[in-house]
Protein backbone atom coordinates (compact mmCIF):
# COMPACT_ATOMS: atom_id res chain seq x y z
CA UNK A 1 0.00 0.00 0.00
CA UNK A 2 1.37 3.36 -0.97
CA UNK A 3 2.46 5.78 1.78
CA UNK A 4 -0.14 8.92 1.42
CA UNK A 5 1.71 12.01 0.69
CA UNK A 6 1.44 14.67 3.66
CA UNK A 7 2.12 17.78 3.07
CA UNK A 8 4.89 19.28 5.25
CA UNK A 9 3.91 22.23 7.85
CA UNK A 10 5.02 25.63 8.12
CA UNK A 11 7.35 26.30 10.86
CA UNK A 12 6.08 29.43 12.23
CA UNK A 13 7.97 31.85 14.74
CA UNK A 14 6.00 30.96 18.07
CA UNK A 15 6.67 26.78 17.09
CA UNK A 16 10.28 27.78 16.74
CA UNK A 17 11.05 29.91 19.26
CA UNK A 18 9.35 26.85 21.88
CA UNK A 19 10.97 23.97 20.16
CA UNK A 20 14.47 26.19 20.60
CA UNK A 21 14.14 27.20 23.84
CA UNK A 22 13.11 24.25 24.87
CA UNK A 23 16.09 22.48 24.08
CA UNK A 24 18.20 24.83 25.18
CA UNK A 25 16.88 24.70 28.53
CA UNK A 26 17.42 21.34 28.16
CA UNK A 27 20.74 21.86 28.21
CA UNK A 28 21.21 24.37 30.59
CA UNK A 29 19.82 22.22 32.99
CA UNK A 30 22.37 18.96 31.72
CA UNK A 31 25.27 21.90 31.81
CA UNK A 32 24.17 22.66 35.48
CA UNK A 33 23.69 19.15 36.44
CA UNK A 34 27.39 18.00 35.25
CA UNK A 35 29.34 21.18 36.46
CA UNK A 36 27.60 20.31 39.80
CA UNK A 37 29.36 16.98 39.69
CA UNK A 38 32.51 18.95 38.15
CA UNK A 39 32.61 21.18 40.82
CA UNK A 40 32.18 18.62 43.63
CA UNK A 41 34.69 16.16 41.88
CA UNK A 42 37.35 19.08 41.47
CA UNK A 43 37.13 19.93 45.37
CA UNK A 44 36.94 16.54 47.16
CA UNK A 45 40.29 15.87 44.44
CA UNK A 46 41.50 18.85 45.96
CA UNK A 47 41.16 17.97 49.69
CA UNK A 48 42.95 14.14 48.62
CA UNK A 49 45.57 16.02 46.96
CA UNK A 50 46.21 18.41 50.27
CA UNK A 51 46.04 15.66 52.84
CA UNK A 52 48.32 12.97 50.80
CA UNK A 53 51.07 16.06 50.24
CA UNK A 54 50.63 17.06 54.11
CA UNK A 55 51.17 13.28 54.99
CA UNK A 56 54.66 13.87 52.94
CA UNK A 57 55.95 16.81 54.40
CA UNK A 58 54.83 15.41 58.11
CA UNK A 59 56.89 12.44 57.04
CA UNK A 60 59.70 13.84 56.12
CA UNK A 61 59.62 16.76 58.97
CA UNK A 62 59.40 13.78 61.67
CA UNK A 63 62.74 11.83 59.33
CA UNK A 64 64.72 15.11 59.97
CA UNK A 65 63.77 15.29 63.60
CA UNK A 66 64.91 11.55 64.20
CA UNK A 67 68.22 11.89 62.76
CA UNK A 68 68.72 15.44 64.37
CA UNK A 69 70.57 14.80 67.46
CA UNK A 70 70.60 18.58 69.58
CA UNK A 71 67.03 18.80 69.56
CA UNK A 72 65.72 18.36 73.00
CA UNK A 73 62.49 18.73 73.03
CA UNK A 74 60.93 16.90 70.01
CA UNK A 75 56.97 17.13 71.25
CA UNK A 76 57.42 20.93 70.96
CA UNK A 77 58.83 20.98 67.78
CA UNK A 78 56.13 18.56 66.49
CA UNK A 79 53.61 20.85 68.48
CA UNK A 80 55.41 23.53 67.04
CA UNK A 81 55.18 22.04 63.51
CA UNK A 82 51.98 20.56 62.82
CA UNK A 83 49.42 23.30 62.84
CA UNK A 84 51.45 25.21 60.25
CA UNK A 85 51.49 21.99 57.90
CA UNK A 86 47.86 20.67 58.44
CA UNK A 87 46.00 22.81 55.74
CA UNK A 88 44.18 22.37 52.17
CA UNK A 89 43.09 25.07 50.28
CA UNK A 90 40.22 24.52 47.22
CA UNK A 91 40.86 27.13 44.62
CA UNK A 92 38.15 27.65 41.32
CA UNK A 93 39.06 29.73 38.70
CA UNK A 94 37.62 33.01 39.37
CA UNK A 95 35.13 33.85 36.05
CA UNK A 96 35.72 37.65 37.50
CA UNK A 97 38.88 38.19 37.70
CA UNK A 98 42.57 36.19 37.42
CA UNK A 99 43.00 35.29 41.14
CA UNK A 100 40.57 32.56 42.31
CA UNK A 101 38.67 31.95 45.24
CA UNK A 102 40.07 29.49 48.44
CA UNK A 103 38.08 27.84 51.06
CA UNK A 104 40.78 27.97 54.16
CA UNK A 105 40.50 25.74 56.93
CA UNK A 106 42.19 28.21 58.81
CA UNK A 107 39.54 30.96 58.27
CA UNK A 108 36.33 29.06 57.47
CA UNK A 109 34.28 27.79 60.89
CA UNK A 110 32.62 24.78 58.67
CA UNK A 111 35.66 23.63 57.68
CA UNK A 112 38.61 21.85 60.01
CA UNK A 113 41.83 19.79 59.61
CA UNK A 114 43.15 17.77 62.24
CA UNK A 115 46.37 16.09 62.97
CA UNK A 116 46.93 14.14 65.90
CA UNK A 117 50.09 11.64 66.73
CA UNK A 118 49.75 9.41 69.59
CA UNK A 119 52.49 6.70 70.99
CA UNK A 120 51.71 3.08 71.15
CA UNK A 121 50.09 3.32 74.51
CA UNK A 122 47.56 5.78 73.15
CA UNK A 123 49.25 8.80 74.56
CA UNK A 124 49.16 12.00 72.81
CA UNK A 125 52.80 13.24 71.57
CA UNK A 126 51.49 16.22 69.74
CA UNK A 127 48.25 17.99 68.35
CA UNK A 128 47.55 20.95 65.94
CA UNK A 129 45.90 22.65 68.47
CA UNK A 130 45.08 26.45 67.78
CA UNK A 131 48.30 28.52 68.61
CA UNK A 132 49.84 32.11 67.31
CA UNK A 133 52.98 30.95 65.20
CA UNK A 134 55.70 32.87 63.21
CA UNK A 135 58.62 32.16 61.45
CA UNK A 136 61.46 34.28 63.32
CA UNK A 137 65.10 35.01 61.26
CA UNK A 138 67.71 36.69 63.21
CA UNK A 139 70.30 36.68 60.62
CA UNK A 140 71.16 35.29 57.16
CA UNK A 141 71.59 31.40 58.02
CA UNK A 142 71.37 32.04 61.78
CA UNK A 143 71.18 28.94 63.65
CA UNK A 144 68.13 30.35 66.39
CA UNK A 145 66.18 31.23 63.02
CA UNK A 146 63.01 29.45 62.94
CA UNK A 147 59.00 28.57 63.78
CA UNK A 148 58.26 30.19 66.87
CA UNK A 149 55.00 29.89 69.40
CA UNK A 150 52.76 31.78 71.13
CA UNK A 151 50.63 29.17 73.35
CA UNK A 152 47.41 30.26 74.64
CA UNK A 153 48.15 28.00 77.63
CA UNK A 154 51.72 28.14 77.98
CA UNK A 155 51.44 31.86 79.88
CA UNK A 156 49.53 33.07 82.14
CA UNK A 157 49.06 36.61 81.22
CA UNK A 158 45.92 38.04 80.46
CA UNK A 159 46.69 40.04 78.16
CA UNK A 160 47.38 36.52 75.38
CA UNK A 161 44.04 35.25 76.19
CA UNK A 162 42.62 38.28 75.05
CA UNK A 163 44.69 38.64 71.86
CA UNK A 164 43.14 34.73 71.38
CA UNK A 165 39.50 35.86 72.65
CA UNK A 166 39.89 38.65 69.71
CA UNK A 167 40.80 36.45 66.81
CA UNK A 168 38.24 34.23 67.74
CA UNK A 169 35.82 36.79 67.68
CA UNK A 170 37.28 38.12 64.18
CA UNK A 171 36.89 34.40 62.85
CA UNK A 172 33.31 33.96 63.93
CA UNK A 173 32.54 37.18 61.80
CA UNK A 174 29.88 36.34 59.19
CA UNK A 175 31.42 37.73 55.95
CA UNK A 176 32.66 35.89 52.87
CA UNK A 177 34.70 32.62 53.27
CA UNK A 178 37.46 35.02 51.27
CA UNK A 179 37.85 36.52 54.37
CA UNK A 180 41.87 36.53 55.66
CA UNK A 181 43.03 37.45 59.49
CA UNK A 182 46.03 38.94 59.08
CA UNK A 183 48.56 39.24 61.35
CA UNK A 184 51.69 41.68 61.61
CA UNK A 185 54.35 42.47 64.38
CA UNK A 186 56.41 45.70 65.20
CA UNK A 187 57.86 44.19 68.27
CA UNK A 188 57.47 40.83 70.16
CA UNK A 189 59.05 39.18 73.21
CA UNK A 190 61.32 36.03 72.10
CA UNK A 191 62.59 33.17 74.08
CA UNK A 192 65.26 31.33 72.26
CA UNK A 193 66.01 28.66 74.43
CA UNK A 194 62.39 27.00 73.75
CA UNK A 195 61.45 28.91 70.67
CA UNK A 196 58.31 31.00 72.11
CA UNK A 197 57.35 34.32 71.70
CA UNK A 198 55.05 36.93 72.92
CA UNK A 199 53.71 40.22 70.60
CA UNK A 200 54.41 43.65 72.49
CA UNK A 201 53.44 45.52 69.77
CA UNK A 202 51.06 45.06 66.39
CA UNK A 203 47.82 44.37 64.78
CA UNK A 204 45.48 41.69 64.15
CA UNK A 205 43.52 42.50 60.83
CA UNK A 206 40.17 40.76 58.96
CA UNK A 207 40.80 40.97 55.71
CA UNK A 208 38.22 41.12 52.46
CA UNK A 209 40.19 39.07 49.44
CA UNK A 210 42.12 36.81 48.18
CA UNK A 211 45.88 35.94 49.15
CA UNK A 212 47.07 33.90 46.65
CA UNK A 213 46.94 37.21 44.01
CA UNK A 214 50.39 37.92 43.27
CA UNK A 215 48.78 41.73 43.00
CA UNK A 216 46.69 41.42 46.85
CA UNK A 217 44.88 44.47 47.98
CA UNK A 218 42.18 43.19 50.34
CA UNK A 219 39.95 45.25 51.81
CA UNK A 220 40.45 45.88 55.26
CA UNK A 221 37.19 45.39 57.50
CA UNK A 222 38.43 46.02 60.95
CA UNK A 223 41.55 46.39 63.00
CA UNK A 224 42.83 45.44 66.52
CA UNK A 225 45.16 46.59 67.99
CA UNK A 226 47.97 44.61 69.93
CA UNK A 227 49.44 46.40 73.18
CA UNK A 228 51.14 43.34 75.65
CA UNK A 229 53.56 44.44 78.28
CA UNK A 230 55.36 41.80 80.12
CA UNK A 231 57.88 41.89 82.53
CA UNK A 232 60.18 38.87 82.15
CA UNK A 233 64.18 37.87 82.10
CA UNK A 234 63.71 34.79 80.28
CA UNK A 235 62.44 37.08 76.84
CA UNK A 236 64.18 39.45 74.89
CA UNK A 237 62.26 42.56 73.53
CA UNK A 238 63.02 42.73 69.73
CA UNK A 239 61.92 44.80 67.05
CA UNK A 240 60.70 43.21 63.98
CA UNK A 241 59.45 43.58 60.07
CA UNK A 242 57.25 41.53 58.53
CA UNK A 243 58.37 41.26 54.87
CA UNK A 244 60.45 39.28 53.04
CA UNK A 245 63.84 41.61 52.85
CA UNK A 246 66.69 40.94 54.74
CA UNK A 247 66.39 43.72 57.39
CA UNK A 248 66.96 41.57 60.37
CA UNK A 249 64.74 39.87 62.24
CA UNK A 250 62.03 39.40 60.36
CA UNK A 251 58.63 37.48 61.17
CA UNK A 252 57.40 35.77 57.98
CA UNK A 253 54.00 33.28 57.82
CA UNK A 254 52.82 35.05 60.79
CA UNK A 255 49.11 33.94 61.62
CA UNK A 256 46.82 31.67 63.85
CA UNK A 257 46.87 28.25 63.05
CA UNK A 258 45.44 25.14 63.72
CA UNK A 259 42.13 23.79 65.45
CA UNK A 260 40.63 24.41 68.76
CA UNK A 261 41.35 21.93 71.86
CA UNK A 262 37.40 21.40 71.97
CA UNK A 263 37.05 19.86 68.50
CA UNK A 264 40.57 17.70 69.09
CA UNK A 265 38.57 16.30 71.67
CA UNK A 266 35.93 15.39 69.97
CA UNK A 267 37.28 12.39 68.33
CA UNK A 268 39.42 11.49 70.69
CA UNK A 269 38.15 7.62 70.73
CA UNK A 270 39.68 7.71 67.14
CA UNK A 271 43.08 8.00 68.25
CA UNK A 272 43.83 4.48 68.66
CA UNK A 273 47.36 3.07 67.91
CA UNK A 274 46.58 0.84 64.58
CA UNK A 275 48.40 0.25 61.41
CA UNK A 276 48.58 2.64 58.52
CA UNK A 277 45.07 3.07 57.35
CA UNK A 278 42.65 5.97 54.98
CA UNK A 279 39.35 6.78 54.88
CA UNK A 280 37.02 8.85 52.59
CA UNK A 281 33.56 9.96 52.13
CA UNK A 282 30.89 11.98 53.35
CA UNK A 283 30.41 12.28 56.91
CA UNK A 284 27.28 14.27 58.99
CA UNK A 285 27.73 15.68 61.69
CA UNK A 286 24.51 15.76 64.09
CA UNK A 287 25.33 17.65 66.83
CA UNK A 288 25.45 20.70 64.40
CA UNK A 289 23.54 19.95 61.13
CA UNK A 290 26.53 20.00 58.79
CA UNK A 291 27.62 17.45 56.07
CA UNK A 292 31.34 17.18 55.56
CA UNK A 293 33.96 15.48 53.08
CA UNK A 294 35.74 13.52 55.47
CA UNK A 295 39.27 12.27 54.13
CA UNK A 296 41.71 10.46 56.37
CA UNK A 297 44.91 9.21 56.76
CA UNK A 298 46.91 7.24 59.20
CA UNK A 299 50.07 6.33 59.08
CA UNK A 300 52.92 5.25 61.30
CA UNK A 301 56.23 7.14 61.94
CA UNK A 302 59.29 6.66 64.47
CA UNK A 303 59.99 8.87 67.26
CA UNK A 304 62.93 8.35 69.29
CA UNK A 305 63.11 5.10 67.73
CA UNK A 306 59.14 4.36 69.05
CA UNK A 307 56.19 3.84 66.72
CA UNK A 308 53.58 6.30 66.59
CA UNK A 309 50.80 7.04 64.97
CA UNK A 310 49.66 10.05 62.97
CA UNK A 311 46.33 10.93 61.97
CA UNK A 312 45.19 13.31 59.33
CA UNK A 313 41.01 13.87 59.79
CA UNK A 314 40.10 16.48 56.94
CA UNK A 315 36.47 17.92 57.75
CA UNK A 316 35.03 20.21 54.78
CA UNK A 317 32.30 21.06 54.17
CA UNK A 318 33.02 23.08 50.71
CA UNK A 319 29.37 24.15 49.75
CA UNK A 320 29.71 27.27 51.00
CA UNK A 321 27.80 30.25 50.04
CA UNK A 322 30.94 31.65 47.91
CA UNK A 323 31.05 28.09 46.58
CA UNK A 324 27.74 28.43 45.49
CA UNK A 325 27.58 31.98 44.34
CA UNK A 326 30.33 30.56 41.99
CA UNK A 327 28.35 27.89 40.65
CA UNK A 328 25.53 29.78 40.00
CA UNK A 329 27.66 32.55 38.01
CA UNK A 330 28.85 29.96 35.49
CA UNK A 331 25.67 28.58 35.27
CA UNK A 332 24.37 32.10 34.93
CA UNK A 333 27.07 32.93 32.38
CA UNK A 334 26.70 29.56 30.52
CA UNK A 335 22.73 29.79 30.20
CA UNK A 336 23.11 33.71 29.09
CA UNK A 337 25.47 32.43 26.19
CA UNK A 338 23.28 29.52 25.17
CA UNK A 339 20.29 31.72 25.24
CA UNK A 340 21.62 34.01 23.40
CA UNK A 341 23.27 31.72 20.69
CA UNK A 342 19.34 30.17 20.43
CA UNK A 343 17.71 33.69 19.73
CA UNK A 344 20.08 34.45 17.26
CA UNK A 345 19.37 31.16 15.96
CA UNK A 346 15.70 31.56 15.72
CA UNK A 347 16.11 34.78 14.44
CA UNK A 348 18.99 33.36 11.57
CA UNK A 349 16.29 30.14 10.89
CA UNK A 350 12.96 32.57 10.83
CA UNK A 351 14.75 34.74 8.17
CA UNK A 352 15.53 31.36 5.93
CA UNK A 353 11.68 30.15 6.81
CA UNK A 354 10.55 33.68 5.64
CA UNK A 355 12.87 33.43 2.57
CA UNK A 356 12.13 29.75 1.76
CA UNK A 357 7.99 29.66 2.24
CA UNK A 358 8.02 33.41 -0.25
CA UNK A 359 9.91 31.20 -2.75
CA UNK A 360 7.51 28.66 -2.43
CA UNK A 361 4.37 30.95 -3.08
CA UNK A 362 6.09 33.57 -5.17
CA UNK A 363 6.62 29.59 -7.25
CA UNK A 364 3.03 28.74 -6.77
CA UNK A 365 1.81 32.08 -7.52
CA UNK A 366 4.10 32.22 -10.60
CA UNK A 367 2.38 29.46 -12.07
CA UNK A 368 -1.09 29.88 -11.09
CA UNK A 369 -0.86 33.11 -12.73
CA UNK A 370 0.40 31.55 -16.15
CA UNK A 371 -1.60 28.52 -16.18
CA UNK A 372 -4.43 31.31 -15.76
CA UNK A 373 -3.29 33.58 -18.47
CA UNK A 374 -2.23 30.72 -20.85
CA UNK A 375 -5.66 29.39 -20.13
CA UNK A 376 -8.12 32.06 -21.43
CA UNK A 377 -6.95 32.11 -24.62
CA UNK A 378 -6.68 28.41 -25.22
CA UNK A 379 -10.00 28.52 -24.13
CA UNK A 380 -10.82 30.81 -26.87
CA UNK A 381 -8.70 29.21 -29.47
CA UNK A 382 -10.61 25.92 -28.40
CA UNK A 383 -13.97 27.62 -28.63
CA UNK A 384 -13.07 29.34 -32.12
CA UNK A 385 -11.58 25.92 -33.71
CA UNK A 386 -15.30 23.99 -32.77
CA UNK A 387 -17.04 26.91 -34.65
CA UNK A 388 -14.80 26.76 -37.74
CA UNK A 389 -15.11 22.36 -37.59
CA UNK A 390 -19.03 22.34 -37.40
CA UNK A 391 -18.75 23.87 -40.91
CA UNK A 392 -21.70 26.60 -40.83
CA UNK A 393 -19.26 29.42 -41.12
CA UNK A 394 -18.83 31.61 -44.04
CA UNK A 395 -15.85 32.28 -45.79
CA UNK A 396 -15.57 36.19 -43.92
CA UNK A 397 -16.60 34.35 -40.52
CA UNK A 398 -13.92 31.27 -40.83
CA UNK A 399 -11.23 34.63 -41.66
CA UNK A 400 -12.27 36.14 -38.69
CA UNK A 401 -11.99 33.20 -36.66
CA UNK A 402 -8.97 31.92 -37.81
CA UNK A 403 -7.58 35.68 -37.10
CA UNK A 404 -8.77 35.72 -33.67
CA UNK A 405 -6.95 32.66 -33.13
CA UNK A 406 -3.90 33.66 -34.34
CA UNK A 407 -4.33 36.31 -32.00
CA UNK A 408 -4.54 34.33 -29.11
CA UNK A 409 -1.53 32.23 -29.91
CA UNK A 410 1.21 35.20 -30.67
CA UNK A 411 -0.35 36.22 -27.52
CA UNK A 412 0.30 32.99 -25.38
CA UNK A 413 3.59 32.75 -27.25
CA UNK A 414 4.27 36.24 -25.80
CA UNK A 415 3.20 35.28 -22.66
CA UNK A 416 5.74 32.08 -22.28
CA UNK A 417 8.93 33.95 -24.25
CA UNK A 418 8.83 37.23 -21.40
CA UNK A 419 8.71 34.00 -18.74
CA UNK A 420 11.31 32.91 -20.33
CA UNK A 421 13.17 36.06 -20.55
CA UNK A 422 12.32 36.46 -16.82
CA UNK A 423 14.19 33.21 -15.39
CA UNK A 424 17.19 34.09 -17.85
CA UNK A 425 17.73 37.43 -16.11
CA UNK A 426 18.72 35.46 -13.33
CA UNK A 427 22.11 34.30 -14.95
CA UNK A 428 24.30 37.25 -14.69
CA UNK A 429 27.80 35.00 -16.00
CA UNK A 430 26.08 36.38 -19.68
CA UNK A 431 26.10 39.85 -18.96
CA UNK A 432 28.13 41.78 -21.01
CA UNK A 433 28.47 45.48 -19.73
CA UNK A 434 29.06 48.09 -22.70
CA UNK A 435 28.39 52.23 -22.53
CA UNK A 436 25.15 52.66 -23.95
CA UNK A 437 22.91 55.98 -24.98
CA UNK A 438 19.80 56.44 -23.05
CA UNK A 439 18.49 58.93 -25.68
CA UNK A 440 19.09 56.45 -28.37
CA UNK A 441 17.58 52.95 -26.12
CA UNK A 442 14.23 55.29 -25.33
CA UNK A 443 13.85 56.58 -29.28
CA UNK A 444 14.06 53.15 -30.47
CA UNK A 445 11.10 51.84 -27.58
CA UNK A 446 9.35 54.83 -28.76
CA UNK A 447 9.32 54.49 -32.50
CA UNK A 448 8.46 50.44 -31.96
CA UNK A 449 5.59 51.59 -29.98
CA UNK A 450 4.30 54.64 -32.44
CA UNK A 451 1.61 53.17 -33.83
CA UNK A 452 -0.29 52.36 -29.86
CA UNK A 453 0.77 56.27 -29.34
CA UNK A 454 -1.04 57.29 -32.31
CA UNK A 455 -3.91 55.45 -31.68
CA UNK A 456 -4.75 56.29 -28.19
CA UNK A 457 -3.61 59.66 -28.97
CA UNK A 458 -0.92 59.91 -26.45
CA UNK A 459 1.50 63.04 -25.92
CA UNK A 460 4.77 61.96 -25.59
CA UNK A 461 8.00 63.82 -24.85
CA UNK A 462 11.65 63.20 -23.51
CA UNK A 463 14.27 65.67 -22.26
CA UNK A 464 17.83 65.05 -21.19
CA UNK A 465 20.43 62.26 -22.22
CA UNK A 466 22.88 59.94 -20.73
CA UNK A 467 25.28 57.10 -20.65
CA UNK A 468 25.48 54.16 -18.63
CA UNK A 469 27.34 50.97 -18.61
CA UNK A 470 25.16 47.75 -18.70
CA UNK A 471 24.56 44.91 -20.43
CA UNK A 472 22.97 46.30 -24.01
CA UNK A 473 20.28 43.22 -24.06
CA UNK A 474 19.27 43.91 -20.66
CA UNK A 475 19.22 47.57 -20.52
CA UNK A 476 17.13 47.32 -24.09
CA UNK A 477 14.87 45.74 -22.29
CA UNK A 478 14.41 47.41 -19.19
CA UNK A 479 13.64 51.08 -21.50
CA UNK A 480 10.97 48.67 -23.92
CA UNK A 481 8.73 47.17 -20.60
CA UNK A 482 8.79 51.10 -19.01
CA UNK A 483 7.48 52.30 -22.55
CA UNK A 484 5.52 49.38 -23.28
CA UNK A 485 3.85 49.43 -19.79
CA UNK A 486 3.59 53.67 -20.00
CA UNK A 487 1.16 53.40 -23.20
CA UNK A 488 -0.54 50.33 -22.53
CA UNK A 489 -1.86 52.08 -19.08
CA UNK A 490 -1.98 55.51 -20.57
CA UNK A 491 -5.77 56.59 -21.09
CA UNK A 492 -6.86 58.04 -24.46
CA UNK A 493 -5.29 61.70 -24.80
CA UNK A 494 -2.87 61.13 -22.07
CA UNK A 495 0.67 62.29 -21.78
CA UNK A 496 3.72 60.37 -21.59
CA UNK A 497 7.35 61.86 -20.48
CA UNK A 498 10.35 60.55 -20.32
CA UNK A 499 13.74 62.05 -18.15
CA UNK A 500 17.07 60.99 -18.39
CA UNK A 501 20.22 62.00 -17.08
CA UNK A 502 23.74 60.78 -15.34
CA UNK A 503 21.78 59.32 -12.13
CA UNK A 504 18.31 58.27 -13.31
CA UNK A 505 15.87 57.44 -16.16
CA UNK A 506 12.05 58.38 -15.42
CA UNK A 507 9.16 57.54 -17.41
CA UNK A 508 5.73 59.34 -15.91
CA UNK A 509 2.01 58.75 -17.82
CA UNK A 510 -1.23 59.79 -16.81
CA UNK A 511 -3.09 57.43 -15.39
CA UNK A 512 -7.08 57.45 -14.03
CA UNK A 513 -7.11 57.05 -10.69
CA UNK A 514 -4.51 55.94 -7.96
CA UNK A 515 -3.57 52.75 -8.65
CA UNK A 516 -1.66 50.59 -5.79
CA UNK A 517 1.72 50.02 -6.18
CA UNK A 518 2.91 47.32 -3.65
CA UNK A 519 3.02 44.52 -5.51
CA UNK A 520 3.07 45.74 -8.82
CA UNK A 521 6.53 44.30 -9.72
CA UNK A 522 5.29 41.05 -8.59
CA UNK A 523 4.81 38.40 -11.90
CA UNK A 524 1.17 39.01 -13.53
CA UNK A 525 0.35 41.75 -10.77
CA UNK A 526 -1.71 44.34 -13.48
CA UNK A 527 -1.96 47.81 -12.66
CA UNK A 528 -5.65 47.24 -13.80
CA UNK A 529 -8.45 45.36 -11.93
CA UNK A 530 -9.47 43.14 -14.36
CA UNK A 531 -7.34 39.78 -15.37
CA UNK A 532 -9.67 39.18 -18.40
CA UNK A 533 -6.81 42.45 -20.30
CA UNK A 534 -5.09 40.60 -23.04
CA UNK A 535 -3.25 43.83 -23.88
CA UNK A 536 -0.90 42.82 -21.27
CA UNK A 537 0.43 40.05 -18.96
CA UNK A 538 1.61 41.59 -16.24
CA UNK A 539 5.25 40.47 -16.85
CA UNK A 540 6.66 44.46 -18.24
CA UNK A 541 7.85 45.78 -14.33
CA UNK A 542 8.79 42.00 -13.07
CA UNK A 543 11.14 41.66 -16.03
CA UNK A 544 12.19 45.74 -15.72
CA UNK A 545 12.97 44.99 -12.17
CA UNK A 546 15.03 41.67 -12.82
CA UNK A 547 16.72 43.33 -15.69
CA UNK A 548 17.94 46.66 -13.62
CA UNK A 549 19.11 44.49 -10.67
CA UNK A 550 21.51 42.16 -12.76
CA UNK A 551 22.21 45.63 -14.00
CA UNK A 552 23.31 47.10 -10.21
CA UNK A 553 20.45 49.58 -10.91
CA UNK A 554 16.98 49.92 -8.86
CA UNK A 555 13.18 50.47 -9.91
CA UNK A 556 11.07 52.31 -8.24
CA UNK A 557 7.12 52.59 -8.48
CA UNK A 558 4.87 54.97 -7.48
CA UNK A 559 1.17 56.35 -8.19
CA UNK A 560 -0.89 59.27 -7.35
CA UNK A 561 -4.33 60.34 -8.15
CA UNK A 562 -3.20 61.77 -11.88
CA UNK A 563 0.55 60.21 -12.48
CA UNK A 564 2.11 56.75 -12.42
CA UNK A 565 5.82 56.92 -12.74
CA UNK A 566 8.86 54.62 -13.23
CA UNK A 567 12.22 55.33 -11.89
CA UNK A 568 15.48 53.75 -12.04
CA UNK A 569 18.18 54.66 -10.44
CA UNK A 570 21.52 54.07 -11.90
Amino acid sequence: MKKKFKKMKREKLPKLLIKSFSIAIIVCMIFSFCFWLTLTLEAEDQIESDIQNNTYIIKDFIDKLETTEDIKDKSAELNAKLPMNTYYDIEFKNIHSSSPFIISSNNSTDCHAISVIVDKNGNITATNRLKLTTVIKFGKNDPENGIFVCDETAFDYPEVKQLYSDYRRLREKDYSEEKIIGVEFESIYVNKNDNTFIPHKGKIKLLKGNPENDHFDAKVLETKEIDITIDDDKFELIEVTNDSSENFPVCRLSGFRGEEQELIDRFKNNYVFKNANSLTGHYSDNDIGKEYYWAERIFTVYIDKQPHTVYLIYMVNYRTDTFIRYYLSCIALFSLLVLGITALYCWRKNIINKTKYAMEDYQRDLTNHLAHDIKTPLMAIGGYTENIMEGQLSDEEQKEYLSAILKNIEFTDSIINRTLLLNRLDNSSEMKSEKISVEKAVSDAISKYKPMFEEKNIRITTEGSAEVKADRTSFEKIVENLVSNAVKYTPENGTVKITADKKQLIVSNTVKEKIDTKELKTPFVRGDKSRSNTDGCGLGLSIAERAAAVNGFKLNVSCTDAEFKTVIKF
